[in-house]
């Protein structure tokens, strides 16, 4: 059985043999493609230049990004009467897990989005084009429509927001991107803000259910005058008041928090993170240098095909 010959792009026959790997053929091809090369290097270069004096036209017209970090070490003990004692049995690494879930939920996105007064400026507009595009998500993707400005808010915040945490140092990072070094320090310092407020919420009600839980122990034991009773009561009427005032919204600010070991605020970073120059300049120069290669390698390809059939047309007799 006859094996059909293959042709190179000069109609050239390819002689294959067995075993061959084709490095002659790819040899040939990269030979053909370097003097493609040589012969268009002017238009290659006049590419090129044309779009790196794109990029430093596009680069300084780009808007910038800044970003902010807040750190914060998750209290895996508490102490009770001068001893440490392991807030859980499972694995600290469950526990750290379990705190970043916490700081990624809806309950202290809306008290960060509450705290901040942010507004998605997307949300401010009723255009009729914005409301027809409502509709049709409303009626395609149920899932992605927000009922209000302020769940809007909520949810591009969720997406914005990065919460990571390493298992091994216990750790976890809040990171946020925004158009200024201030706004993404606020942001990122009310979510360390809000999260140290929901565990001091929590302390303080497991203070005032156990001094609830005393208060009752001592009136089976002892009555309602007797001293040991009435001390437990003053105690649960001071748990009572700590827990509405750090119920109160305006409790817990930057000042209480900076006193907390357990957190590092972040601090405005005026270098932008984006657009990164260098990066935008050598995918210019790598694009335009590839695409004016292959236009050369083209052009050449497309000559060469058209002398072959000027070539093979009949001479008229």
């Amino acid at each position: 059985m006859n094996t059909p010959l293959k042709f190179d792009h000069e109609r050239r026959p390819i002689i294959q043999r067995e075993g061959s790997d084709f490095r002659a053929h790819y040899e040939d091809w990269a030979a053909q493609t370097l003097r493609s090369v040589r012969r268009h290097k002017g238009f290659i270069a006049s590419l090129v230049a044309l779009a790196l004096a794109i990029a430093c036209i596009i680069i300084p017209l780009m808007p910038r990004k800044y970003s902010a970090e807040a750190l914060i070490y998750p209290n895996l003990f508490s102490r009770e009467q001068e001893k440490v004692v392991a807030l859980a049995s499972v694995d600290a690494t469950s526990i750290v897990s379990g705190e970043a879930r916490l700081i990624r939920s809806d309950a202290i996105l809306r008290a960060v989005v509450k705290r901040l007064g942010l507004m998605d400026p997307a949300a401010k507009s009723h255009s009729w084009a914005t409301q027809g595009l409502d509709w049709v998500r409303a009626m395609l993707l149920p899932e992605t429509r927000n009922h209000s400005p302020f769940d809007r808010t909520v949810s591009m915040l969720r997406n914005k927001v990065i919460v990571m945490s390493d298992s091994r140092a216990y750790l976890i990072s809040i990171s946020f991107t925004a158009p200024s070094a201030d706004e993404a320090a606020r942001v990122v310092n009310a979510f360390a803000i809000e999260y140290l407020r929901d565990k001091d919420l929590q302390r303080r009600r497991d203070a005032a259910a156990a001094a609830e839980v005393e208060l009752n122990r001592q009136l089976a034991i002892y009555g309602e005058k007797h001293p040991k009773t009435l001390q437990a009561k003053d105690g649960l009427d001071v748990a009572s008041a700590s827990l509405k005032a750090v119920m109160s919204p305006q409790d817990g600010g930057q000042d209480k928090v900076t006193s907390d070991e357990s957190v590092k605020l972040a601090v405005p970073n005026r270098t932008p993170t984006s657009p990164r120059g260098f990066v935008i300049l050598a995918l210019s120069f790598l694009s335009a240098l590839l695409a004016g290669t292959g236009l050369a390698v083209w052009r050449d390809r497309r000559g060469a095909k058209r002398k072959h059939t000027v070539g093979h047309q009949p001479h008229p007799q």
